[in-house]
């Protein structure tokens, strides 16, 4: 018998700076995220039954004093499963290898922008992401910021 597919999906947050919490610099953001809109989003989600397990990760130990070791990611999303997500808002050189670990474990990806470096490393995403079945997708809130 055919698994039925999930009524949700777990979502791990990779970054723990203003998108996300809201948070920076030991204190709430004084710019225009202080709400950490990430977060937020996600707890609605949860609220509206489209999310269940929620976590939280940075990419390094300066945050929160029980993460020790850099790129902590990786264990987070050891406690994932395929066919949950991951967001990652976390600094610009840090999105390809992030996305390429939690993709190659089959976890749908969302990377704020830029996504990549080079055409190199959008391609090896692409070719895992195919492999895997996975989809990544790319924020843009700033898009609609020039917009208006």
């Amino acid at each position: 018998m055919a698994e039925s597919p999930k009524s949700h999906v777990d979502v791990l947050m990779i970054g723990t700076g203003e998108y996300t919490t809201g948070y920076v610099h030991g204190k709430a953001s004084q710019s225009d995220k202080s709400k950490g809109v990430v977060a937020l989003t996600l707890i609605d989600l949860r609220r509206r039954g489209k999310t269940s397990r929620l976590g939280i990760c940075g990419t390094n130990g300066k945050k929160f004093a029980d993460i020790r070791k850099h790129m902590q990611q990786a264990i987070a999303l050891d406690t994932f499963k395929p066919g949950d997500a991951c967001v990652i808002f976390t600094p610009d050189d840090t999105h390809f290898e992030m996305a390429l670990e939690a993709i190659r474990r089959g976890i749908h990806v969302m990377i704020t922008k830029p996504a990549v470096k080079t055409l190199a490393e959008h391609q090896q995403l692409y070719e895992e992401a195919k492999k895997k079945n996975v989809l990544v997708m790319i924020e843009g809130l700033y898009q609609i910021y020039l917009l208006n």
